[in-house]
């Protein structure tokens, strides 16, 4: 056909047909393009995605028809016409033709990706991989009429795709590429929670309370300071109501926390709760919060002074119900004290000057302070700020302390500077951390109160330092543990163990089958040669070798029961730590399944 457009006709029996067929494709196709173009025509430009379509986008009349789209697409069609080639621009419009083909197929493979309950094909044999085939059909078909044509097709597709990513607005239609990325969450989260937990998969996943709007930036600041590109934020507000105006008063509460956040584009994510108790929902939160493998590890407080001057009894709600209730979830606290001035000169520091320093008692809180700061110096606000491990020595150990700091930086591949202090008091912290733009200090909860290192209630010293994170571990994160390490070594040991058991187990079964074997064929023997009344001689000699046989064989059953102990042992113990053996197929064994075994039988 590409050398003679009659070929149909020479071998048709009534070339006629082939005519009337031309004849009447071509005009449906012509009516329903000049029909739906001016219709698509005046979508494109009421969606505002190319700003030049706009003046189409008005319609006339109740029905809103498309007059202006179809006086462009007369226009069109008419000039189309005069050139006399339609030779010349009918690969073009086959190539947009198929891509229309083609994306449709592939949009509605992608809706089946997605999952999502409100894509429904009525077509009852449908399935997503014919939709996909289609689309790469559509893409040959391109390729096979013109590869120039074609190629140049899809090379206006992309930039007009490039186009739109860059310029357009919000989406004014609902489609699936959010349900595709909930799709792929669940995915991901049911992978991720099969696989054992390893210290080197931790990552900061905060809950940031926050019921004070003046006092929320610096908190949502060093949220995400520390969570960066690898930790996730939770902004959540308690209110402390019940009945029908708890719900009134929550999405008040949801539309400011979502305001907060969007306005200074924080990746966070807002919850408010409404609770009878402030305690009650903190206590609700810490322990709900969360998804499978994404559990909440750290919780951020803000220290305000100032509430404790105008309600005094939020002292003891602060320290003792709160962080001690946070505490005993085993969830790490971080508690920030920005005061205005102090904030204001920590943000106005350039980044260059910035300083962060950690006070390192060598515990799980130091590691814990470590690595925030770590995690602080890969965004851009800190990534030329300088950390400091001040290192809290005593007399004369302090200098090898700071060695083995030294080295320990240095294993673990953090870049700080570490600084001996042979001793260390309150005095010392606020004298050597003064011009420091962030502290992280370590605290403890000493009866109803917070203390600072020396057993001092902590407020006296923060008065004396600029803004600082105070931070008390609840979980002990080994910044130095290796792929080979953790649960997944555990694991693999156990099996490893639990193989070695089964074989010796198996070995061992084996044996004493023989020596069953052999004893039943000795008993037989003897029962043989005492029927015959065979001499007395030969009698002892069969007698003693029963003897041996038996011997033999109560040896190897015992041998047999010990191991197999051992074996139900080990598979006891890889139970408990979640090591599940591979399964066996019982085709390919030479032995029958542990628990179609007979043990031996004692003679």
């Amino acid at each position: 056909m590409i050398n003679d457009y009659g070929a149909m006709k020479k071998v048709a029996a009534f070339d006629v047909i082939i005519t009337a067929g031309v004849v009447a494709a071509t005009l449906s196709s012509a009516m329903a393009s000049f029909l739906g173009a001016p219709r698509i025509l005046q979508s494109l430009a009421a969606d505002r995605i190319f700003p030049f379509l706009l003046p189409f986008a008005k319609g006339e009349g109740t029905t809103n028809n498309p007059r202006r789209g179809v006086l462009l697409a007369g226009a069109i069609a008419c000039a189309t016409i005069g050139l006399g080639k339609l030779n010349l621009i009918a690969p073009v419009v086959s190539m947009f033709f198929l891509i229309s083909y083609g994306l449709l197929n592939y949009a509605t493979y992608f809706e089946t990706r997605t999952a999502s309950a409100f894509f429904r094909p009525r077509f009852r044999y449908y399935d997503g991989r014919l939709s996909l085939l289609g689309g790469f059909a559509c893409l040959g078909a391109m390729l096979a009429i013109d590869l120039a044509s074609g190629l140049v097709a899809v090379a206006v597709l992309f930039s007009i795709y490039q186009y739109l990513q860059r310029t357009a607005g919000p989406a004014r239609w609902a489609d699936g590429k959010r349900s595709y990325h909930l799709k792929q969450v669940r995915e991901h989260l049911l992978a991720a929670a099969s696989e054992p937990e390893h210290p080197r998969d931790w990552r900061p996943q905060l809950l940031l309370f926050s019921d004070n709007p003046e006092k929320r930036l610096p908190l949502l600041q060093l949220a995400a300071w520390i969570a960066g590109d690898s930790g996730l934020i939770r902004v959540v507000r308690v209110i402390e109501a019940q009945g029908a105006k708890s719900v009134k008063l929550q999405k008040e509460a949801d539309e400011d926390l979502r305001k907060d956040i969007s306005a200074y584009e924080y990746k966070a994510f807002p919850l408010v709760v409404t609770a009878p108790d402030f305690d009650q929902g903190v206590d609700m939160l810490v322990q709900a919060s969360g998804i499978g493998p994404l559990k909440i590890n750290t919780i951020l407080f803000g220290w305000l002074s100032q509430e404790h001057q105008e309600y005094p009894h939020i002292r003891k709600v602060f320290y003792d119900n709160r962080l001690k209730t946070v505490f005993r979830q085993r969830r790490n606290i971080l508690v920030l004290d920005a005061k205005p001035d102090k904030w204001k000169e920590l943000v106005s520091t350039p980044i260059t000057d910035r300083r962060i320093d950690v006070w390192w008692w060598n515990d799980a809180t130091s590691r814990l302070m470590l690595l925030m700061a770590h995690l602080m110096s890969r965004t851009k606000d800190w990534d030329e700020a300088r950390i400091r491990g001040l290192d809290v020595g005593n007399g004369a150990d302090a200098q090898n302390e700071t060695e083995k700091l030294e080295t320990f930086l240095d294993n673990v591949r953090i870049k700080a500077e570490a600084v001996e202090v042979a001793r260390v008091d309150a005095d010392t912290i606020a004298d050597l951390s003064k011009d420091a733009a962030l502290v992280f200090l370590p605290f403890k909860l000493k009866g109803n109160q917070s203390v600072d290192p020396f057993g001092d209630p902590v407020e006296k010293l923060l008065a004396r330092l600029p803004s600082t994170v105070l931070v008390l571990a609840a979980e002990d994160i080994d910044l130095e543990a290796e792929p080979e390490e953790g649960k997944p070594a555990e694991i693999a040991a156990a099996l490893d163990t639990l193989a070695d058991a089964e074989k010796k187990a198996q070995n061992a079964e084996k044996d004493a089958a023989k020596a069953s074997a052999a004893l039943d064929e000795k008993l037989a023997k003897l029962a043989k040669a005492e029927a015959d009344k065979i001499d007395e001689a030969t009698l002892l000699q069969l007698r003693s070798e029963v003897f041996e046989a038996e011997t033999e064989a109560e040896k190897a059953a015992r041998r047999f029961a010990k191991a197999d102990a051992k074996a139900s042992s080990a598979t006891h113990e890889a139970e408990e730590i979640g090591a599940k053996a591979p399964e066996k197929k019982d085709e390919d064994s030479d032995t029958p399944n542990k628990e179609e075994v007979t043990k031996p039988k004692l003679p």
